[in-house]
């Protein structure tokens, strides 16, 4: 018997036992040859152990030991050449005779993205001085638009393979779940399938694509002078290229990507890709209207990808990905997924002087704060969103429990007056709190993954490469550090006994 194969004696069956024979039986009677069968605790296999018969009994025939699996139940894997070779050979310690299929898993349908970002052709770069960071960003690419033209691969679709099934030696058939051969999704834009390869996607249109999920859009590119009362508001899905300014109170969003020659003003600008401008972004600082209330004039960006500027100032970006300037970021709140960088690679340039930075992995930059000790935030180790999807989860909890309550309510109403059941409003209050309890289901296991979002990164750090001024409050995860005095560049780490640490 295989080493691997378990062993359970307690579960064997013995034939012709000698237990019960007279202590004084002649050492020559005629003893017939027994075997025991081991069934292993999943039924996934079955042994046998043969002993010879003595004194000419009879010896245990193929047959018997069949008859006896038959009659056990174990009637499938049996391994025919073994049970015959044990059988002939007439003994044999834990010979496996039949073996159970596992199941094979399966693989769902797989979504392959061909097409190729500028963020994979980075030349130059920032670089951490660390091996065990990479944090990587040209600025010459950051941001630029991907363009695609018909008949360019997008997007490859691998079926899935499904499970096959196994069966233990019982014949019980032992299946895994079933995969999902999930297809392209569906109302996809300027795009088609391969006419000679139903898996690949392909661009039917000129434009600038989007990469979901389980497909490829492609919106074509919209290229104005520029934005402001000559053009209106714009609101469209697609990408947008505008030669000159968005100016001070235009409002722009747009599911693609935004590449603005000039400046963007104090505008309301939100992009479902980058943002690159190779001028800045200027807002203005907060002013008083005659009510005495306060006006905001600051420049609003929101995207899904990465920000990219010359400068920044007097502006509220939510960047999912990078936040970039190559010069500074001034009295500006910045909140970014990944990281801010500033300052062109390897120099000590670049500086972040008032307002409020936060990034998940890291902030980058020559000079944090100024020398006139301006009050400058800055925290990496979380994701800034955090906050704010707590707070949306926590309005849909209180909006599905509320409803939880009036349909639960209006059940059993229904159910204790059947008589005002009618134009089946029952059943459809039943369906509707059935999804009521699916989507709460939902609901906890989001706010199960936003718990392990708060947790905070323990590789996260503030590089400063020049000087850190006093007036500025450093927080690196749950931890936070204000700076009375002037000090030398570093890194801001956090120590082995939790301080914020710069070396």
């Amino acid at each position: 018997m295989p080493a691997d194969l378990p062993r359970d004696p307690s579960d064997s069956l013995p034939i012709d036992s000698l237990e019960g024979l007279p202590a004084d039986t002649p050492s020559d009677v005629p003893l017939d040859g027994r075997f025991y069968l081991y069934i292993d605790n999943d039924h996934m296999a079955v042994s046998v152990s043969i002993e010879p018969p003595l004194n000419g009994g009879a010896a245990v025939s193929e047959e018997q030991i069949r008859a006896e699996m038959t009659a056990r139940g174990l009637v499938a894997g049996i391994l025919d050449d073994a049970l015959r070779q044990t059988a002939e050979l007439g003994i044999g310690s834990y010979v496996c005779i039949a073996r159970g299929l596992e199941p094979t898993p399966g693989h769902p349908a797989a979504f392959t993205n061909l097409i190729e970002s500028p963020l994979d052709q980075i030349g130059e770069a920032v670089e951490d001085e660390d091996e065990d960071t990479h944090v990587r960003i040209d600025y010459r690419d950051l941001g630029n638009l991907i363009l695609v033209t018909p008949g360019i691969p997008l997007m490859r679709r691998t079926p899935a393979v499904p499970s096959i099934p196994g069966f233990d030696i019982t014949g019980k058939v032992i299946e895994l779940p079933p995969i999902q051969d999930q297809p392209f999704a569906d109302h996809l834009a300027g795009v088609m399938l391969c006419p000679d390869d139903a898996n690949l996607l392909i661009a039917a249109i000129s434009g600038a694509p989007k990469v979901m999920e389980h497909g490829v859009s492609v919106f074509a590119l919209v290229e104005v002078d520029a934005v402001n009362l000559d053009t209106g508001n714009i609101d469209f899905d697609g990408s947008l290229k505008v030669r000159g300014d968005i100016v001070a109170g235009m409002r722009v969003h747009v599911t693609g990507d935004i590449a603005v020659a000039g400046t963007i003003e104090a505008a309301d600008v939100h992009a479902g890709g980058d943002i690159t401008v190779n001028g800045g972004i200027v807002g203005m600082a907060d002013t008083v209207a005659n009510d005495g209330q306060a006006q905001s004039r600051a420049a609003h960006l929101v995207c899904d990808g990465s920000v990219k500027a010359r400068f920044i100032s007097h502006a509220h970006i939510d960047a999912r990905k990078i936040v970039a300037a190559e010069r500074e970021i001034r009295q500006s709140f910045i909140d970014a997924g990944d990281c801010v960088v500033v300052g062109p690679p390897g120099s000590q340039k670049g500086a972040i002087v008032g307002g409020r930075i936060r990034a998940t992995i890291s902030v980058h930059s020559g000079v944090l704060g100024s020398m006139s000790a301006v009050r400058t935030e800055v925290q990496v180790g979380l994701n800034p969103r955090t906050d704010a999807r707590a707070q949306v989860l926590q309005r849909k909890r209180k909006e599905l429990n509320e409803q939880q309550a009036k349909l639960e309510k209006l059940v059993l109403f229904l159910q204790a007056n059947p008589q005002k059941d009618v134009n089946n409003v029952g059943a459809r209050a039943r369906e509707t709190l059935r999804q009521t309890l699916a989507e709460m289901s939902a609901l906890t296991a989001q706010e199960a993954e936003l718990i392990r979002a708060l947790v905070p990164r323990a590789e996260a750090y503030v590089a400063v490469k020049k000087r850190i001024y006093s007036g500025v409050n450093a927080r690196i995860g749950h931890k936070a550090r204000e700076f009375r005095e002037d000090y030398p560049g570093g890194k801001l780490r956090q120590g082995a006994n939790g301080e914020i640490a710069v070396n």
